[in-house]
């Protein structure tokens, strides 16, 4: 046995609703097409839930899925990461209820408030975890049910287009090695990480109200409720920029701290925003397509489950490999950005 930890990644799973959505079924409740949201989005189809299934339900779902994949128990976690901005309800947030669905011991049950980056900076963490100690097992889950805040019609069709429902979770745990991953062995795990957020973005791309802001007597008023001012805003545009911006930055910045090119990278693994954005990403990088993996045709943003989505999908279909060298990049909403290097 060796005498360092790392953390390496024991096995991911992902649970999206059954019900399916096309833009075909869109164009009849709003002013789009087919071409109009494939040549803005790429997305083709995404999976909406139903009214009777809550965010932490998709969670336990996917968390169920990752277990019995792993052979592992409930009772085999010591921590739960749980990423995600639309929690069941206010407060508290949906670690606690994962715990109690999957009938876990009384662990921590941690929420992540990353947004699109929530499942990055939950790696991150859960890699910091470990190294120190502490926890030997880890839970990551990124779980998301836009749908509730999506107005089906006209007015709401930028949002309405680009957002899903869906989960994913991972099992990082700890291992014992002669010597800690890197770029440049061949030493399963994880590597390095890069986050950060920049809050003067931060009314870009948000949910506004109902919330503690200043200037406000209400969590939310009468008035705001029959203008639904509990709906998204985002600046397409400037979002678009700043999240190419900086998924470029970050991945250039990890590649140069860790002594490669984004060349010697196997895969690629970026947030699905939108299909545009992680192609001028891969354009930037220098990246042939095969080496970036999107599947945001047939999911839609699902904000923190779209990396986990990714990687389960990517692995079933033999594009993930054990032993490839890995890079996540995500960016979201607060700004918030993040980048993760593994070994697979």
């Amino acid at each position: 046995m060796g005498k360092l930890t790392c953390a390496t990644v024991k096995g991911v799973s992902f649970y999206v609703p059954d019900n399916v959505v096309t833009n075909h079924d869109l164009a009849k409740l709003m002013e789009t097409s087919d071409e109009w949201i494939r040549e803005r989005t790429g997305i083709q189809e995404r999976h909406i839930a139903n009214t009777d299934t809550s965010t932490s339900e998709l969670g336990t779902a996917a968390a169920k899925k990752v277990l019995a994949k792993t052979g592992l128990e409930a009772k085999d976690i010591d921590l739960i990461l749980a990423a995600t901005l639309s929690p069941d309800y206010f407060f508290p947030g949906i670690g606690v209820q994962i715990q109690d669905q999957l009938g876990a011991p009384f662990i921590p049950a941690i929420d992540i408030r990353g947004q699109c980056s929530g499942f990055g900076w939950s790696l991150a963490t859960a890699d910091a975890f470990i190294r120190t100690g502490l926890y030997k097992r880890i839970l990551v889950v990124g779980a998301e049910m836009q749908s509730r805040v999506l107005e089906m019609s006209t007015r709401g069709r930028n949002f309405a287009v680009l957002f899903a429902d869906g989960a994913g979770a991972m099992i990082v745990e700890a291992s014992s090695t002669n010597e800690m991953p890197s770029a440049h062995n061949k030493v399963r795990g994880f590597i390095d990480h890069i986050l950060g957020s920049d809050g003067t973005g931060a009314e870009l791309l948000a949910i506004l109200r109902p919330g503690f802001s200043k200037g406000n007597s209400e969590l939310i008023t009468v008035k705001e409720t029959e203008d639904k001012a509990f709906l998204p805003v985002m600046e397409g545009p400037q979002v678009f920029r700043a999240a190419v911006s900086k998924m470029v930055e970050i991945a250039e910045q990890l590649c140069k701290r860790n002594g490669i090119q984004p060349s010697d990278l196997n895969l690629v693994i970026p947030h699905q925003a939108n299909l545009r954005i992680n192609e001028a990403v891969r354009e930037k990088l220098g990246l042939p397509k095969e080496k970036v993996f999107n599947n945001i045709q047939r999911y839609g943003n699902t904000t923190a489950a779209t990396v986990p989505i990714c990687m389960a999908e990517a692995e079933e279909q033999g594009v993930l490999k054990k032993g490839d060298l890995v890079m996540t990049l995500v960016f979201g909403s607060g700004f918030t950005w993040g980048a993760n290097l593994l070994r697979w």
